[in-house]
């Protein structure tokens, strides 16, 4: 099943895409079972229960369709608790920014925090920062929690996932790394990551049975049809369920949180044989196995 946000921004309201036939709005359906007003993250929550009775609904006849094709698509999850970034999780990614094969990974998964009103819809308009000329794409596999939990076991962590999707985890490198060189303890991760805007989402969040094993897919992005990032999800170092074990070690996870699983090789700063940075005009395509395309145009800060 493929979860979309439909509507204007800041307002949009849940609904099931089914490509070729249409968007079936929520709403209608939560508020014959007695669950009126019910946003994303509480549908998430309740996806266990709600599933069947949604699919069996969908089946039935009756669904009033929205046009896919001229409804506008917001963040599949407009308004997540938290989002969690995995950083250096893919080794083909800490061999390039080290500039060697085989490089050593972190002794425990890096988290990042992204704020939550980043989000941005799988078409909407990417802007860059006036304070930023180094602004970097980074394809990832979002991870969306459905049951909320603290100290979640690796062996039972796919039962606390509602699904899957596109991320691009935004980063603005010269935001990060500009004392740098003073001492490593002055990287701004947050600042980098934390810009608006910064985390486009989509187009759909396909369910956990649509994908079976979320480590065999294939990650692609193309800037202004150059491809530039083509790799597989079993590059990550650490996997899903041992980062939502990890994670949940330390913070609570909530319906709704996002955890952004780390990106391969390919991101801008890493070009040869100098590094290419998103400018006005730009156009960002990235597509999973199984998660849809998402396409984001780059404009600059008014």
């Amino acid at each position: 099943m493929k979860i979309v946000s439909y509507g204007p921004p800041r307002a949009e309201r849940p609904g099931i895409l089914v490509p070729g036939q249409g968007i079936a709005p929520l709403d209608p359906l939560l508020r014959s079972l007695g669950l009126t007003s019910l946003d994303t993250n509480s549908v998430l929550a309740l996806l266990d229960h709600l599933q069947p009775v949604i699919e069996t609904t969908l089946t039935g006849g009756g669904v009033a369709w929205l046009d896919e094709t001229t409804t506008r698509l917001g963040p599949p999850v407009p308004f997540p608790d938290k989002i969690l970034v995995a950083g250096g999780n893919y080794q083909s990614h800490v061999d390039e920014a080290m500039g060697r094969e085989n490089a050593p990974s972190p002794s425990e998964p890096i988290i990042i925090f992204k704020p939550s009103n980043t989000v941005i819809g799988p078409y909407d308009t990417l802007v860059r920062p006036a304070q930023s000329d180094q602004l970097d794409y980074e394809t990832e596999i979002g991870v969306v929690i459905g049951r909320g939990g603290r100290r979640i076991p690796a062996e039972r962590a796919y039962d606390h996932v509602a699904g899957y999707l596109i991320a691009n985890d935004v980063t603005a490198r010269d935001l990060a790394f500009k004392d740098i060189h003073i001492s490593p303890a002055f990287a701004q991760m947050t600042r980098a990551k934390g810009i608006p805007t910064g985390a486009p989402l989509g187009p759909w969040l396909a369910t956990r049975d649509e994908i079976p094993d979320p480590h065999r897919l294939r990650l692609r992005c193309w800037v202004n049809g150059e491809l530039r990032q083509d790799g597989a999800s079993d590059e990550m170092i650490v996997d899903i369920p041992h980062l939502i074990e990890d994670f949940s070690q330390i913070l609570e996870l909530s319906p709704g949180d996002v955890i952004m699983t780390g990106t391969t090789t390919g991101c801008g700063a890493f070009q040869k044989p100098e590094p290419i940075w998103l400018t006005a005009g730009d156009v960002v395509r990235m597509e999973i196995t199984g998660l849809g395309r998402m396409e984001t145009t780059v404009a600059d800060e008014a």
